[in-house]
């Protein structure tokens, strides 16, 4: 069997394994397109008479058309500026039989034989981002043409597009944003005017496994007699009141020792840092917004954060049933594993890792509303997700974009279906109430300029710095900080417009 074959089979497998996702209501968006019953892959049901066909997720998202143009590049190299510790979105050496890398080689042979293309990275060592960006800047500042596309960390990238070295991606004609593999609630907020230096997709898989949720345990759930907390969160209920109020008393003292500890029970625990920054996200609250002629300008500041600041105080440092790490923060993730916290928050790489040595179930939810007039669930990612910029050395911008159109569609088409398959597998209930949480969660990501900016704007980490201090005067804090940050966003914005 040839290595083209292996994979469609691997795939095809998944496809019967794993079903449409269902429809969110106002949450769902064209990430889930519906392909024709009765394609060449569909799922027929073995009663065709009485029953209808069953379009797979695969089946679905193999049936968008990427609208690129043939080519035959001869062999010639694509090269991807990347780190190694993100090698996972571009590049792996050969198939070894476990799921997601075989995906990846598959989806790498996919692009590779239908444009003649050999993918060939060209690779960071060290975990830093701020490495990786110097690299980047030196080598494009020097003329040299050393790669076709670059993935850097989105909160040390800013500085990449302030100096001027990537090309418009919306000067691409076979960059296509209309496309369900461009994540677009982020492209939205890094573009100003008719300009976008650096774009999210989905080859960028850390934007996936980096997605924030709210995991909680089933059995204690049970125990503590919750609600169908799915069914909370179709009823558009799901508010961090409701969060808080179930919590609040869950609380045993296991070691009897009398003092809460690491070794107790408790309704929630997290750490005091990264999880904190997606409350501004989960609530609604941007930091960077658009005037009436889309303008970036700054909108933080409203009584709204004001109060979520307080809220999440409360939540954190004055709620019983909560355990916050300060210190060490692998402790939430082990309370949390070893079946002593009822809900947690973290990011979807731990379905890959720590919680597959859970002896308990465990179900996924977004984080909660501020309160059921919000529209959708929301949430973010943390903020070193890759984006994507083509150089100015490009000597073909038609080859990168091209190739980059390819390798996010394929991803879109091969990639993401596995990763949700695998997040699915061992411990992960497979049921369709899961699975629709988990695209809820996946719908309602949203992003900020500010996290691109980090450096120049200044406050992509202030609500976190505020809860983390156990401070709950945001006016004061935020009066300090906002010319700084008005300043730095008009540096921004100048960067834009002088950027040709």
């Amino acid at each position: 069997m040839t290595t083209s074959s292996r994979i469609i089979s691997a795939l095809l497998a998944l496809a019967i394994s794993l079903p449409l996702f269902a429809s969110c209501g106002e949450s769902a968006s064209s990430d889930s397109p519906s392909a024709p019953a009765g394609g060449d892959d569909a799922v027929i049901s073995a009663d065709a008479e009485t029953e209808p066909a069953e379009t797979s997720m695969i089946d679905a998202r193999r049936a968008v058309p990427d609208s690129l143009p043939e080519k035959d590049y001869g062999g010639k190299e694509f090269r991807v500026s990347s780190k190694r510790g993100t090698l996972y979105e571009f590049y792996t050496e050969e198939l070894d039989g476990e799921l997601i890398n075989d995906a990846l080689y598959g989806r790498n042979m996919t692009v590779e034989e239908r444009f003649n293309v050999k993918i060939k990275p060209v690779i960071t060592e060290a975990g830093d981002g701020d490495t990786q960006v110097k690299e980047v800047l030196k080598t494009v500042q020097a003329g040299e043409d050393a790669f076709d596309l670059a993935a850097t960390y989105v909160f040390t990238s800013g500085q990449l597009v302030l100096n001027g070295i990537y090309v418009n991606l919306l000067d691409q004609p076979n960059i296509d944003f209309s496309k369900p593999w461009w994540i677009n609630g982020v492209n939205d907020c890094f573009r100003v005017g008719d300009k976008l230096f650096v774009a999210v997709g989905d080859t960028s898989l850390s934007a996936l496994k980096l997605t924030y949720a709210i995991f909680y345990n089933k059995r204690l759930a049970q125990s503590y007699s919750l609600p169908d907390l799915y069914q909370l969160v179709r009823d558009n209920k799901w508010t961090i009141d409701d969060m808080i109020a179930m919590i609040s008393d869950v609380y045993e003292d296991v070691n009897g020792d009398s003092l809460r500890g690491f070794e107790d029970l408790y309704g929630f625990t997290a750490e005091s840092a990264t999880n904190l920054d997606v409350y501004t996200f989960a609530f609604d609250m941007p930091i960077v917004g658009r005037d009436e002629d889309n303008i970036p300008t700054l909108v933080y500041n409203t009584p709204k954060t004001v109060a979520a600041v307080e809220k999440i105080n409360q939540l954190y440092w004055n709620t019983n049933g909560s355990y916050i790490a300060v210190s060490d923060y692998t402790e939430p993730m082990k309370l949390f594993r070893e079946g002593r916290a009822l809900f947690t928050t973290t990011h979807m790489t731990n379905c890959y890792t720590s919680f597959r040595e859970m002896d308990d179930d465990y179900g996924i939810l977004p984080y909660p509303k501020w309160d059921e007039s919000q529209e959708r669930y929301l949430t973010g990612a943390m903020d070193n997700y890759s984006v994507l910029g083509i150089p100015k050395t490009e000597t073909d911008t038609e080859f990168a974009a091209i190739i980059t159109e390819a390798l996010n569609a394929e991803a879109y088409k091969q990639l993401y279906p596995v990763y949700y398959e695998d997040a699915l597998q061992n411990k992960y209930a497979r049921d369709a109430g899961t699975i629709e949480m988990l695209d809820i969660v996946m719908q309602g990501r949203t992003f900020d300029m500010a996290t691109l900016f980090s450096s120049q704007i200044g406050l992509y980490t202030f609500f976190r710095s505020l809860v983390a201090a156990k401070k709950t005067d945001f006016a004061s804090a935020y009066a300090k900080k906002e010319k700084s940050a008005n300043k730095g966003l008009e540096k921004v914005i100048a960067a834009y417009q002088e950027n040709e």
